[in-house]
């Protein structure tokens, strides 16, 4: 009974896997392509990185308040750039400054320019599908959302601007909910340069079947948040 029990799970698990890439193999394809350059040139960027002496994790970290405000790149790229270059916890450390700063910023500027100014960086799809965010009152939500793998936490910090939560008690919800996907993303950056393949692979698949989770339970997850925020 355990036997079959085990062969099931595995097999949901396998089904997931499957699913995930390919709903998402044009990401995982670039992904991969990446990775492999990375690999071939990771003693350059090291050395690139360290060149900057004193000034290199402060490049880094604006890096990350940058992409949580004008979305050049995504935040998973760099998180897990920044555990390649300077290890987890390093990189862990200067991500969540970074993009707590970043956060607050998005916030500050939501809350000062208004809806009209909200309606030109968020599209009208991701404006309605998440304006309940609006009027939101309650710390609680805004810590589920922070928590949650693959959730637009760049836009989710524009769009609060516009709610009654103050802005302290938001600053610390983005510093300590945003620090669970940056330690993943810096462990399986550092894990990589290390060549902990096995670990590294353990982790995005850990990722992706979270990832995969929240997608499928999307619509029931964002209705369930709506009746909180009112």
């Amino acid at each position: 009974m355990n036997l079959l029990k085990n062969k099931s799970f595995l097999l949901i698990i396998l089904i997931l896997i499957v699913g995930l890439l390919l709903l998402f193999r044009n990401e995982f394809y670039s992904l991969c392509i990446f990775l492999i350059e990375l690999q071939e040139h990771k003693e350059t960027l090291r050395a690139w990185i360290s060149s900057y002496g004193f000034w290199g994790p402060f490049i880094f970290i604006g890096i990350q308040i940058s992409q949580v405000i004008l979305s050049p790149v995504p935040g998973e790229l760099t998180g897990l750039l920044g555990g390649y270059l300077y290890g987890a916890w390093l990189s862990s450390i200067y991500s969540t400054i970074g993009l707590t700063i970043g956060s607050w910023i998005a916030f500050m500027l939501g809350r000062m320019l208004g809806r009209a100014y909200i309606k030109k960086v968020v599209s009208k799809k991701l404006l309605q599908k998440f304006d309940f965010l609006t009027t939101n009152r309650g710390s609680t939500i805004v810590f589920i959302l922070f928590l949650i793998p693959g959730f637009p936490k760049d836009i989710m910090c524009f769009l609060l601007g516009l709610s009654p939560i103050n802005t302290v008690t938001f600053t610390l919800l983005a510093f300590i909910g945003r620090i669970p996907g940056t330690v993943m993303l810096s462990l399986q950056g550092a894990s990589f340069y290390d060549e902990e393949y096995t670990v590294f692979i353990s982790l995005i698949i850990l990722s992706a079947i979270l990832i995969l989770v929240i997608y499928i339970f999307s619509d029931a997850i964002q209705n369930f948040l709506k009746k909180k925020a009112k």
